[in-house]
């Protein structure tokens, strides 16, 4: 009886974590960062590093800064031109993305609302490190930045083309965006598309 109760609770328990990783596939193959770095987390649970990585690059390069941060704890990151490139891109968000009060909010999108191009994209940038802004309500806020010039919003509607997130795939709309973003002085745009 106490072998059956040990047999049950452990496929319970994988059985668990096989829906977990399942729904976690869904969602980075549907585009979401957060989803993206848990399917890789448990991808490297299952000893599946490179893979993992792969993951953990697409989330780091929409700027998911738990992503991010992986790399550079856990790869030697500063050997590869690309990697370093990512690296440095998001340290530099590090300052702003953080939880906002409802206040504070509610402030960054009358902002948005009033054309402010980098506000548009923090709120993006929001949704990608999941908080509190909804993927509908961020896909307005990024093409608002993107058309308003955003050099880095640009870049990240650039992602969602490529990779057909949100959007139907289109690599040659995500180049001319990776272009077009590069031009306005965002040089991880070429570092991306060069890869």
């Amino acid at each position: 009886m106490i072998g059956t109760l040990r047999l049950l609770i452990l496929l319970s328990f994988f059985s668990s974590q096989y829906v977990y990783a399942d729904s976690y596939l869904k969602g980075a193959q549907d585009g979401q960062p957060k989803a993206q770095y848990l399917y890789a987390m448990n991808l490297l649970e299952e000893g599946n590093k490179n893979a993992a990585l792969d993951w953990l690059v697409i989330a780091a390069a929409q700027g998911h800064l738990k992503s991010s941060l992986w790399i550079e704890q856990n790869t030697e990151y500063q050997k590869d031109k690309f990697m370093r490139s990512l690296i440095k891109t998001n340290k530099e968000l590090k300052n702003v993305i953080k939880p906002y009060k409802s206040s504070e909010l509610k402030e960054m999108k009358k902002v948005g609302k009033d054309g402010n191009a980098d506000t548009q994209f923090l709120l993006w940038l929001l949704y990608i490190n999941d908080l509190h802004i909804s993927k509908r309500k961020a896909y307005v806020w990024i093409k608002k930045a993107a058309f308003n010039k955003q050099p880095r919003a640009t870049y990240a509607l650039g992602l969602l083309y490529y990779y057909g997130y949100i959007v139907p795939e289109q690599k040659s709309k995500a180049i001319k965006l990776f272009k077009e973003s590069t031009a306005l002085g965002y040089s991880f745009a070429s570092t991306f598309l060069n890869r």
